[in-house]
């Protein structure tokens, strides 16, 4: 009959051994589970309520009433099943972890046999006592037993032990005063000390609640100045950190054979090493020689919901290649993208891009970050919806990555600039290192509308090539479009698709607009719209 399990958990190096003795066990990561394992050392589940699997008693034996079938659980090396009994040294592993459980039951102990009482022995002087308490007539026991016993105790006792004994007691007695004394006076101290530490405590509180006023007048004041800076200082501050470099690569195969096109073989020069012709004209399936990639890098900004958008032309890069173009009447081919990254200011690593959906007239296309969680430190940037404030003459800032990465590095010593491009020579190594070196930053412009039109906004802020799908905010903070084409000729002749279309292509993609904050949209930021939606 086993009355309770013990259960030997391990999980790697870490072993734990649980005893339980519940006519119910379970076992798994939710709050109300007799053996609680960590999350971490169990796989991922998309639905479960935490439970791995649950043993009933019945009968005197334990057996599996439930588990979850998510997981592959092994009862002794073959599959577990429920209504199996579990016997001693059975091991329930879960094959995708390095979890396992071993299973121990408690049998019932037999009953103990009381050993028999030792012979009692009695002192003489204690039965001499005993007889004459007996023949007496008051038959007064307990008092002539003392009497004896401590007349007997008294006679056996050393002169040089009772003046031993003495001595302890005076010491023990004087200690004990000692002591009291000692801490009637500790108590005294620590009164005081109390007392001047209330005191203390009374000006500090004081002076916390001086200083709370003048930190509360100096973030009045600090909110002051700040709102007093320019526009474009403002939403660099505001909103920099939610506008992306947006990098990515694609390559071509032919159509019907699905097969990559490559660069030509046999090309090499005077050393040897192999020359990979840029002309896509040479490009052909044949041969293993390396893939054709081309590189491309464009700006985005994240809208909330897990959404960033972007031009098309970024999206789906091949429509503006100008090797892609010259492909195409050569070799009947089709374009693949073979990825496509978003690296945000202040973070270390790059958030890979899905792509979602395009306009079928205008420059714009949406993505979605592809990750479970977006970081909390990358602010939703709102969109304007009021087109009556966009007119000529206002006030416009243009925040992205003109120019990709060699504007970024221009902004080192040259030194340092031309040891970093050979040390790293590929794009995303360039990029990964600027990236964990806090060195992607937007470029932010100020400008004003110059022309208006309803399907495109032409200002005379700066810009230039990777600057595509940045976008472009108005005098209320809010943006208003996104730049798609840079007028090369007349620099007052930028130009971007109003976000009133972009605001309905989001739509489209199933896009819920941000919940704006009382007192102030703008600060809708952060961290409201930062869950994914999968999609």
């Amino acid at each position: 009959m086993a009355t309770g399990l013990v259960i030997h958990v391990s999980s790697g190096e870490d072993t734990h051994t649980e005893v339980l003795t519940d006519e119910r066990i379970r076992i798994g990561s939710c709050d109300d589970c007799n053996l609680r394992l960590r999350a971490s050392a169990l796989p991922k589940r998309a639905d479960s309520d935490g439970v791995v699997v649950e043993l009933v008693r019945t009968n005197g034996f334990y057996w599996v009433s439930a588990f979850d079938s998510s997981l592959q659980l092994s009862h002794n090396g073959q599959p577990l099943a429920t209504n199996t009994e579990i016997k001693d040294g059975d091991e329930v592993q879960i094959s995708s972890s390095q979890l396992a459980l071993q299973f121990f039951p408690i049998r019932s102990l037999p009953a103990v046999v009381v050993s028999p009482a030792p012979e009692t022995h009695v002192a003489p002087f204690i039965e001499q006592a005993a007889i004459e308490s007996a023949a007496t007539a008051r038959r007064d026991d307990a008092k002539v037993f003392l009497r004896e016993f401590t007349r007997e105790l008294v006679r056996e006792i050393n002169p040089s032990t009772k003046l031993i004994t003495l001595a302890i007691a005076l010491a023990l007695v004087g200690g004990m005063l000692y002591i009291g004394f000692s801490m009637f006076k500790e108590m005294q101290r620590s009164r005081h000390l109390i007392t001047d530490l209330s005191a203390q405590l009374a000006q500090a509180e004081a002076q916390a609640s001086k200083t709370s006023q003048q930190l509360s007048d100096l973030g009045r004041s600090n909110k002051e100045i700040r709102d007093s800076l320019s526009l474009a200082v403002k939403l660099r501050s505001d909103y920099g950190s939610g506008v992306c470099l947006i990098a990515g690569s694609f390559y071509f195969v032919e159509a019907g054979t699905g097969r990559p096109l490559r660069y030509p073989e046999g090309q090499t020069n005077e050393g040897g090493a192999a020359v990979q012709s840029g002309d896509p004209q040479s490009l052909t399936p044949e041969g293993k020689a390396a893939i054709a990639e081309f590189e491309f890098v464009g700006s985005g900004f994240y809208v909330g919901d897990g959404f960033v958008m972007t031009n098309r032309h970024i999206a789906q890069p091949w429509l503006a290649d100008e090797r892609a173009q010259g492909l195409s009447g050569s070799i009947k081919s089709q374009p693949r993208l073979k990825k496509l990254n978003a690296y945000f200011p202040d973070h270390p690593q790059p958030i890979p891009l899905k792509f979602k959906v395009v306009a079928a007239r205008d420059d714009l296309a949406v993505c979605t970050l592809d990750t479970t969680e977006v970081p909390s430190g990358i602010p939703v940037i709102p969109l304007e919806e009021d087109q009556t404030s966009i007119a000529v003459g206002k006030s416009v800032v243009m925040m992205g990555y003109p120019s990709g990465p060699d504007r970024l590095l221009a902004l080192l010593d040259d030194a340092e600039s031309r040891g970093i491009q050979q040390r790293y020579g590929s794009l995303d190594s360039l990029l990964g290192y600027l990236a964990e070196n806090r060195r992607i930053q937007p470029l932010t412009t100020q400008g004003n509308i110059t022309d208006l039109d309803v399907r495109r906004i032409a200002y005379d802020a700066r810009t230039a090539e990777g600057g595509s799908g940045a976008p472009l905010f108005g005098p209320s903070g809010r943006v208003i479009g996104v730049n798609f084409a840079v007028f090369t000729e007349n620099q007052a002749s930028n130009f971007a698709v109003p976000i009133q279309f972009g605001i309905t292509l989001l739509g489209r993609a199933g896009w819920n607009p941000p919940v704006p904050k009382e007192g102030k949209d703008s600060e809708a930021g952060t961290a409201q719209s930062n869950s994914h939606a999968g999609q």
